[in-house]
Parts: C-alpha cells; structure tokens; sequence
C-alpha cells in the first residue's frame, strides 16, 4: 500500500501528453555560455487538463506498471486514478493545502496536509510548484534577478528559492523546458525531471515523455525513485471537468 501511496502522489509532479507527431529534441551544447537578457519564458495558458498514460515506477530493486488517469483544473485541484488490468486501485486528490487517498482494494482512507507531500519527496515545493512541474513549465517563476545563461540551443536558467537550487534547461527554439533540476540543501535531496518527445495537443506544445528521478537519504541510507511516464492521450477541455472522491462508509479512515 504505502508504494501505491507514494505513486499516487509522486506522479502528480510527472508530465503527461499524448502521441503525435513529434518534434526532435535536442541535447543541450557544451559550448561556453554566455550571460543573457533576451530570456521571456513562457507558460501552458489552460483550465482544465485530461491525459491517459503508462506510469513505470521504480523504487530500489522493484519495478511495476500502472495505467495513470489525470484531471487537472488549473490552480485547484489534481486529481489521478491508478489501476491495473482494468481494475482502479488507487484514487488520489490533490489541493493546495491537502492531500487525499482511496485505496479501493483495502476499503481504506487517507488525508494529510500538504506537509506529508513535501515529507515524501523530500522537498518544501508548494502546489503551485507542482502544477507547474505537471505542465513542464518552469517551477517558479522567471525573475529579473535571476541567472540566465545560454549556448547554440538552450537557455539556462539558475534560481535559489530559499534552501532550494534549480537548474532548468529551456530550448531557444520552442521554449519549452527539457530538464529541471532541483537540489534542496536543507533535506540533502536531488530531483531531476527530463521532458523529451514534443508534441502538439490541442495545438499546445508538450513534451510525450517524462522521466523523473529522485535521490535523497533516510537513516544515512541512499534512496532513490524512478518514475516513467509514457503517454497515449492528453487533452485541454474547455467544457468543466468532474473530479469525482468520495468516501464510501464502508472506508476506514487511517
């Protein structure tokens, strides 16, 4: 169960898109990069999201695969369904301030605040932050103060939000960030996010691909997590979108 648990909160940082035709991504060059000012980074203008994807999860010597349903109502809610040979296993709804679990084989329950979010992966990101890491684009918002660096086909940009260090690498071309960075010096923890494989949904650009790979310690013992997301459908509706989580009595709440 807590493996459950941790995909269905883990992946509400995991981009999600759909298959079409693709545009190449390219690695970043390792020329000398130069100090910019010409960087105006831009953000998914959305409402309401809708994907369906393969989720791979791996977490020290074990591996498995999900089917992974999303809905996002941008700023509010994230909401994700995770099953297996057609059976839902596990529901999770994520808000600002909350997060909540079913697991609908247990008949069990869970609530936390958004400090247990934080707990698990081992960073103080806020929900916005995740949004905005489901969507691919930059985690916090651009700032003139900020370092901005750039070679033949990318952009880099360096934050420091409090005990966190993010490094994002933005193609020239699309800009549309392929891989973020997180490093948190207080929980000693490392996330990287990988976009490849762009494509076009609903006429907006978003990468086919994500990877994402945490490392932290607990109890001085290395751990990392792996998750994959491989995707067959991702749509932008404009019509409102149900999240439906309710819990039947039946549930026990943990």
């Amino acid at each position: 169960m807590n493996k459950i648990i941790a995909l269905v909160l883990i992946s509400s940082f995991s981009f999600i898109s759909c298959k079409k035709t693709a545009v190449v991504s390219q690695q970043p060059a390792t020329e000398v990069k130069k100090a910019v000012v010409d960087f105006h980074p831009v953000s998914t203008d959305f409402i309401y999201l809708s994907t369906k994807t393969k989720l791979e999860y791996v977490d020290g010597n074990s591996s498995d695969q999900f089917a992974l349903s999303l809905r996002v109502r941008k700023d509010s809610v994230i909401w994700l369904s995770i099953g297996k040979a057609g059976v839902e296993g596990v529901r999770g709804l994520l808000r600002p301030d909350s997060v909540f679990v079913l697991d609908k084989l247990k008949n069990d329950s869970y609530s936390y605040d958004v400090t247990y979010l934080q707990n698990l992966i081992q960073s103080n990101l806020s929900y916005s932050n995740i949004q905005n890491l489901v969507l691919g684009d930059l985690v916090f918002p651009y700032e003139p103060a900020d370092e901005v660096n750039k070679n033949e086909t990318h952009f880099v940009l360096n934050q420091k939000k409090e005990n966190l260090l993010i490094e994002s690498v933005i193609r020239i071309d699309n800009m549309k960030v392929e891989r973020t960075t997180i490093v948190d010096s207080v929980a000693h923890s490392k996330t990287v996010v990988a976009y490849s494989n762009f494509v076009y949904a609903d006429s907006i650009l978003v990468p086919a691909v994500c990877s994402m790979d945490i490392s932290f310690a607990s109890n001085n013992k290395p751990i990392e997590r792996k998750i994959v997301l491989t995707h067959s459908k991702i749509e932008f509706p404009t019509k409102p979108l149900n999240f439906p989580f309710n819990v039947p009595k039946k549930f026990n709440e943990k």
